[in-house]
């Protein structure tokens, strides 16, 4: 039985195959004609309920452009923070061997929303958000997003994030390749 995690992942391979192979047409053919027939199998279920963390654009577990990254809650520096863990592939290159800047500021937006988990205040959104990149934020490396609350006033938040490499998180002096900082607006 397969899982619609599995059946998502499958996607992704698809789209990662399609960017690296160079196939004739009868193979584009066929494979057209596969897609074209799995959509039809697949469009016959009843329609899903709207459920954003599913469908997010950066890390929704049911979208399949979007990258599988977890979330959880952790600690930097004494003060509570949320951990989310993810390795980009090449279908978010930007410069030679290095994942896209945009794809890296959307990333800090997911985290720095995940992060109004650590208030118990109501939903907020996006006013403004500053990235500073470091270095190159490498392709197919396990990295790690922190983000946590830097100020908490009753109408506006500001939240602090960095992306680490994952290998490099315990040592004194970690591989920091961005950081970033954002304003985000409480809802009334």
């Amino acid at each position: 039985m397969a899982s619609e995690e599995e059946l998502v992942a499958a996607i992704r391979e698809l789209g990662r195959t399609v960017g690296d192979v160079e196939v004739d047409e009868p193979a584009r053919r066929d494979a057209l004609a596969l897609i074209e027939s799995a959509i039809e199998r697949l469009a016959d279920g009843p329609a899903r309920p709207p459920i954003w963390s599913d469908r997010s654009t950066w890390s929704g577990r049911l979208n399949p452009v979007a990258l599988p990254m977890s979330f959880e809650f952790g600690e930097r520096q004494g003060q509570p923070c949320i951990v989310g863990r993810v390795r980009i592939d090449r279908l978010r290159e930007g410069p030679a061997g290095s994942v896209h800047g945009g794809v890296v500021a959307g990333l800090f937006d997911e985290m720095m929303g995940a992060a109004l988990r650590l208030t118990e205040s109501g939903p907020a959104v996006t006013g403004r958000l500053s990235v500073r990149y470091r270095h190159p934020t490498p392709l197919d490396q396990d990295l790690v997003f922190l983000s946590w609350i830097a100020d908490d006033r009753p109408l506006r938040l500001r939240i602090g994030a960095e992306c680490l490499l994952a290998s490099t998180r315990d040592d004194p002096q970690p591989v920091r390749t961005a950081e970033a900082e954002g304003l985000f607006v409480r809802r009334r």
